[in-house]
């Protein structure tokens, strides 16, 4: 071979490895199905498992809302003393303020291995109980059985809950995932495996699978349910524990619209927990509690789909009243 020929080749191999590099989302990788193999090889197999943690939800307030509120108190206790404040003393709302609220819960979840999951949440004075069982679930708030509604905070749990890659993949594909596509992505200076689109396009819904230990790090999930500003969740799974042959994260991050709106702090995990198959019988509980009313339509309020935040906080109301 002429050196020519060899400075030649040179040059070419060098102009391929830098396309590679820079441009990851185009190179050769794994079938979706695959990753999904290594991934649920990873996560581990268990008949079941046990999980305690602190969930804190997080919700802005604009300061106009909390000065409108004081005002009115304000307001009131004027009628009733027959007393005008000056105009100098009156409250000025500053509508481009706002404050964050939060809310903390304890929450324990329960995973039978392959179709049943439940998840008991506890405030100081409110409850929630949500359990799947196959293709069925029920959610109660209180003691009552409220309407079923789809709560995209619910999913982040089935990439642990399916342990067969046909099941997860049946799964991601009915939450808009399409396991026939893969690429590589790169988040936060780290390149990625994903599944469900071609990197960069986060427009569809898609898993993200860190390269290196074939764990999950991110679910983008587009949904048509919510307002128009409520169309993106990001669930993020930081900083993986093991327990045996099982791995959880020890932290999962919740983003809406870019947005921090909730995070699942790990408290412990534990598997091969025994359960009882009544936790998780989807006809006892519902003869157990009874179907919550339905609230009116208050006058004046607005029709407007609430976002998947507001419908987790409004489930717990009572720690905002």
């Amino acid at each position: 071979m002429t050196i020519f020929r060899k400075k030649l080749l040179i040059i070419c191999f060098i102009v391929l490895g830098t396309f590679f590099i820079h441009s990851p989302g185009q190179a050769y990788v794994l079938q979706g199905l695959h990753l999904l193999d290594l991934m649920i090889e990873q996560l581990g197999e268990a008949r079941s498992l046990y999980v305690t943690q602190e969930l804190t939800f997080f919700r802005v307030v604009s300061q106009n809302e909390i000065e409108t509120d004081e005002a009115q108190d304000e307001h009131q206790a004027q009628d009733s003393a027959g007393v005008d404040l000056p105009a100098d003393q009156r409250v000025q709302l500053d509508e481009t303020v706002s404050l964050e609220e939060r809310l903390q819960l304890e929450e324990t979840l329960r995973f039978f291995f392959p179709f049943a999951f439940r998840s008991d949440a506890k405030s100081s004075d409110s409850e929630r109980i949500h359990v799947v069982s196959g293709d069925r679930s029920i959610t109660i708030v209180d003691g009552r059985t409220v309407p079923a509604v789809t709560n995209r905070f619910d999913l982040y749990k089935d990439i642990f809950l399916y342990r067969t890659r046909e099941d997860l993949a049946e799964r991601l594909l009915q939450l808009g995932v399409d396991v026939s596509i893969s690429s590589l992505g790169r988040f936060e200076g780290e390149i990625a495996l994903v599944i469900g689109a071609v990197y960069p396009d986060e427009s569809v819904s898609q898993i993200w699978i860190d390269r290196d230990t074939f764990l999950p790090t991110r679910w983008i999930i587009r949904g048509n349910g919510g307002n128009a500003n409520s169309d993106i969740l990001e669930v993020r799974y930081l900083t993986w524990w093991k327990s045996g042959q099982v791995r959880y994260p020890s932290r999962i991050e919740f983003y809406q619209d870019g947005k921090l709106v909730r995070v699942n702090q790990t408290k412990t995990f534990r598997e091969g927990v025994e359960f009882s198959e009544d936790l998780f019988d989807i006809d006892k509980l519902r003869s157990a509690y009874p179907l919550a009313s339905e609230q009116p339509l208050v006058s004046g309020e607005s029709e407007e789909e609430p976002s998947e935040v507001q419908k987790t906080i409004d489930e717990f109301r009572k720690v905002f009243e």
